[in-house]
């Protein structure tokens, strides 16, 4: 059995009316900790962002910030960022946002050293996030049906995705 995937139920935060500000993270090497902050970032970026396998905001940005990763998922690297802007002015579907591109990110490391000791582990953005929105689950592949899509081996987001729009799941 792999570890549990940590779920974000997107729509179901933002309807709950509560701040992200107001979830507590635990990841030690931040003293500001906005590691959930973080975590929504790429949770609407995935969803929002069509992954064009010719990408030209890749190709636009000077610093080398965006890059397709071996799945296919194109990642930013936030560090790498200088605020150009470039990406947003190339994207042709007009998904990469300039008011969501941070220069400091904190890193979520999903808990993961404490869910190999204990497999029923609840960090604390599951504790203090409003009930069934952000959970720690046993969840073996994507349901598109449902809108829940992997981000990667540990991270499930539960938002709908333009794929299902285009019924390109």
């Amino acid at each position: 059995m792999g570890l549990k995937k940590l779920l974000i139920d997107v729509p179901a935060l933002i309807d709950s009316g509560v701040s992200v500000n107001n979830i507590e993270c635990e990841y030690m090497f931040h003293r500001n900790n906005q590691g959930t902050f973080q975590l929504l970032e790429i949770a609407e970026f995935a969803s929002y962002c069509r992954q064009c396998e010719e990408a030209f905001c890749i190709a636009a940005c000077p610093k080398d910030a965006l890059e397709h990763q071996e799945n296919g998922i194109i990642k930013r690297h936030n560090m790498r960022c200088v605020g150009c802007k470039s990406c947003v002015l190339a994207c042709p579907f007009g998904t990469i946002f300039p008011e969501v591109i941070n220069y400091i990110s904190s890193r979520c490391d999903y808990c993961l050293n404490q869910l190999k000791e204990n497999q029923d582990y609840q960090p604390a953005c599951v504790q203090t996030a409003p009930p069934n929105c952000i959970t720690m689950t046993d969840i073996k592949e994507e349901d598109p049906v449902n809108h829940i899509y992997f981000h990667g081996d540990h991270l499930a987001i539960k938002n709908p995705n333009w794929r299902a729009k285009e019924d390109r799941q």
